[in-house]
């Protein structure tokens, strides 16, 4: 607590001008404009919401004959359903343009959760030394925006929940076309979890892929460190990130265990550590000019004795008019893999780390293709999304004989989503 208390305190100290964000937040000016404030001498407080609600659409016919209770368990039903996929309320608080004080709820018709809360300031050290600082509750500083309802695979997996962090960052502004900026977070170590394969936030099902999840007490956590390095240049912007934690015994090396069946069989699987190697490097390219979106990301990572690689690349084309109605629309195409490593690699004579059996399937290779097409419907108030997800496995053990199963699980997505 008392170390807290001075990092609280040296925050305060610092903080000059709240204004853009270190880490990536939702609701940010760039993404969801302030329309709702108040002011009140020093003080400045602003309200904003989004609302989502989806279609979604499993491919294959559901319902009676079709559905059954193995079926509902493990993929979820193929009948098209309707659901609120989020509601959220975010708020905006600040002092004199000194501190300010970012928060979000997120609603589900099942419940309710805190999606982040945190202090941010951000200054000017010189002409063209720039810094920021947040302290608090919200996406690694490596997150970005992903522009699709559904997250990557390796988004989910690495950067979608929350954690706990303080972090820093300093930008040298070279000229207007160029700038070079190094970012550094210390964070609590998140839980390991099972991250749905499909974006339902309702019908999670049993296809899911292993992932950090928010960050949360539990006994042997520890401290965590990030960094990340950025380069920007007329439009395009490259990025290298790294991590490094510790597993804890709990929430930790005890998922990997209960969610591999044949983790324990691992030649370097330890039964008596009480702790376990945590670590990613990643790599990311923007490029964003005159309507035109490219995006491309890789990341590695180890996780006790498994070890992942995912990428995706996406390109997008926005056409924009001056209306109010129908302001734009813009068509994505992304392509993306996760794999875990040496998975159809034989344990001994009978398993490997991955099989064909649908219990098993956060030890499947991933590769999914997926199409959107996004249109404002009243300006940035109101957009449609139309998305598309071809989802194809990789579960086969040739040296096992055991052949490659596939499963129609494609997904639909129709969401509207209102902001205010």
């Amino acid at each position: 607590m008392k170390q807290l208390a001075v990092i609280c305190v040296v925050f305060c100290l610092l903080s000059l001008y709240a204004q853009k964000l270190l880490a990536y937040d939702e609701f940010d000016e760039a993404y969801a404009p302030n329309n709702v404030s108040l002011h009140f001498q020093d003080l400045s407080f602003q309200i904003k919401g989004r609302m989502r609600l989806g279609l979604h659409d499993l491919e294959g016919s559901g319902g009676p004959g079709y559905d059954s209770p193995t079926d509902t368990q493990t993929i979820g039903t193929r009948s098209p359903f309707v659901e609120l996929d989020s509601f959220d309320l975010a708020f905006r608080l600040q002092w004199m343009r000194m501190l300010a004080l970012n928060s979000s709820v997120e609603f589900l018709t099942s419940g309710a959760r805190l999606s982040n809360i945190y202090f941010a300031y951000s200054a000017n050290l010189h002409d063209k030394l720039h810094h920021k600082a947040e302290l608090g509750y919200l996406q690694p500083i490596f997150a970005t925006h992903r522009y699709t309802a559904r997250y990557p695979l390796i988004a989910s997996v690495n950067w979608k929940n929350a954690e706990y962090h303080a972090a820093y960052k300093l930008k040298y502004q070279i000229n207007n076309e160029n700038a070079i900026s190094l970012a550094l977070a210390a964070s609590m170590q998140r839980p390991l979890k099972s991250e749905p394969l499909h974006s339902s936030p309702t019908y999670k099902g049993s296809f899911s892929i292993l992932a950090y999840g928010n960050a949360r007490a539990f006994s042997g956590n520890s401290v965590a460190a990030t960094a990340l390095l950025r380069f920007e240049s007329h439009g395009l912007a490259l990025e290298g990130f790294g991590f490094i934690g510790k597993l804890s015994t709990h929430q930790g090396l005890d998922i990997l265990i209960a969610d591999f069946p044949h983790y324990r069989l691992s030649p370097k699987h330890n039964p008596d550590a009480k702790s376990g190697l945590a670590y990613l490097a990643g790599g990311r390219i923007y490029f964003e000019k005159h309507g035109f979106h490219f995006l491309a990301e890789a990341i590695f990572n180890r996780t006790g004795q498994l070890k992942h690689f995912g990428y995706y690349a996406q390109a997008g084309l926005e056409l924009s008019r001056k209306s109010t109605w129908f302001h734009s629309m813009m068509f994505l195409l992304r392509y993306e893999q996760l794999l875990l490593l040496d998975s159809s690699r034989p344990l001994n004579s009978s398993y490997a780390m991955r099989s064909p059996e649908q219990s098993n399937a956060i030890s499947w290779d991933y590769s999914i293709a997926t199409l959107a097409i996004h249109a404002k419907i009243l300006r940035e108030f109101l957009t449609i999304r139309l998305e598309y997800a071809m989802i194809f496995e990789r579960n086969d053990v040739p040296a096992l004989a055991q052949r490659n199963l596939d499963v129609d699980n494609n997904e639909l997505l129709v969401q509207l989503e209102a902001i205010f």
